[in-house]
């Protein structure tokens, strides 16, 4: 244990070395505090100063002052040694940064106990200090792994695409590094496209492994949930398999169905998702396609409604999670359906990738940050005879 002695009294400072050296302790000496502070920056090791109050060139307030500035790299720990009694005397060496005080003329077995009780104090604050850097170490490893999670489920959504006569763009952002999101589409043979998009309940690890299995099941049509004539017979097997338990709530909405590549008709079932908005490309009128279901996982042996409608050349489909519209901007107010549908209306001439940066400007000017507090995905689809 080393620790410094700061006394301008030769005497006292000799007095005050001996006694602690017998004492087992190693003290390094210094007669004012400007000498203090080049021994401090010149040797390591020492992680205490006893230092007199009253002393010429810097006091020892004024050393205990410079000793707090962010240019020592570790805490040391103080003790003023003054014959003041006065509470503002005591008051001015607290704010100066003392942890300790020993009255004068000092009493050794006092000044050991406070030694003490020093040392433990510090030895605390090394302990703690490891235990913090071992989880910062930890907390590093975790983030590179939810990065690369993240960069992995990334990876999953199928790349903006024309699959024959259907062209295919989306936007993704998670509001952590991992999301409850998906979204995805595949040809199911010659005249059939297949795509969903739905939004696990919840953010972070649970919901994104959710979310990757999901992606898994509609990405194999041999498991049966795909079903290309009647997507709310699918949802219904989902929502039989995944059956959520109480204390995990991992329910989820989604919306899935097919579109004929050759005549635009679509079949299409949704489970408690926001509804589609079928864009006109003649008039750009929206018709908002309603559709009634339970989120999947909710209730056992929930139904659902196969909805059927046609799209005309040109005619596109937007489908979102609840994300889009929750979008609050700094006075709580929401981007809102209605809001989203003025923005569609206005960018229905646009080409499908100008529609999906326009939404983005609109919603990130809406809420003037680049986190939201909800995962906010779209996906647009737009049939060409």
């Amino acid at each position: 244990m080393k620790l410094l002695i700061v006394e301008d009294a030769r005497d006292q400072r000799l007095l005050l070395s001996t006694v602690l050296k017998k004492k087992g302790y190693q003290v390094v000496e210094a007669e004012n505090g400007i000498q203090a502070l080049d021994i401090l920056k010149e040797q390591s090791g020492i992680h205490m100063v006893v230092s007199d109050w009253l002393m010429p060139e810097m006091d020892g307030v004024q050393l205990c002052q410079a000793i707090r500035q962010p240019s020592f790299d570790h805490y040391l720990y103080f003790i003023l040694l003054t014959s003041k009694t006065e509470h503002d005397s005591l008051v001015e060496g607290i704010n100066a940064g003392a942890d300790d005080f020993v009255s004068k003329p000092v009493d050794f077995n006092e000044l050991e106990a406070r030694l003490k009780a020093g040392f433990r104090i510090i030895d605390l604050k090394r302990v703690l200090e490891e235990k913090n850097q071992a989880l910062s170490k930890a907390i590093t490893t975790i983030e590179q792994d939810l990065d690369s999670a993240a960069r992995t489920l990334a990876g999953l959504l199928a790349p903006a695409a024309t699959v024959n006569n259907v062209v295919f763009d989306w936007f993704f952002r998670p509001c952590k590094q991992l999301g409850g999101d998906m979204l995805g589409y595949q040809p199911l043979d010659d005249d059939h496209v297949f795509f969903y998009q739905l939004d696990v309940a919840g953010h972070g690890v649970p919901s994104a492994l959710l979310s990757f299995t999901l992606n898994h099941v509609l990405s194999e049509p041999a498991t049966g949930v795909v079903c290309k004539d009647d997507p709310a017979l699918g949802l219904a097997q989902l929502n039989n398999r995944f059956q959520t338990k109480a204390e995990q709530m991992l329910y989820f909405t989604i919306v899935c169905g097919t579109i004929n590549n050759q005549t635009g008709d679509i079949v299409m079932a949704q489970a408690g998702h926001p509804c589609p908005l079928w864009i006109k490309k003649e008039t750009g009128a929206i018709d908002v396609i309603q559709g009634r279901g339970v989120p999947i996982g909710m209730l056992p042996d929930a139904t659902y409604q196969t909805i059927r409608f046609k799209l005309n050349s040109g005619d596109r489909l937007f489908l979102y999670s609840d994300g889009l519209i929750e979008c609050a901007n700094e006075q709580g107010e929401l981007f809102g359906e209605d809001r989203l549908c003025q923005v569609l209306e206005r960018t229905f001439c646009f080409s499908v990738k100008e529609t999906i940066d326009h939404v983005e400007t609109e919603i990130n000017h809406w809420g003037q940050r680049d986190a939201f507090e909800d995962d906010i995905t779209y996906l647009v689809l737009e049939w060409n005879q």
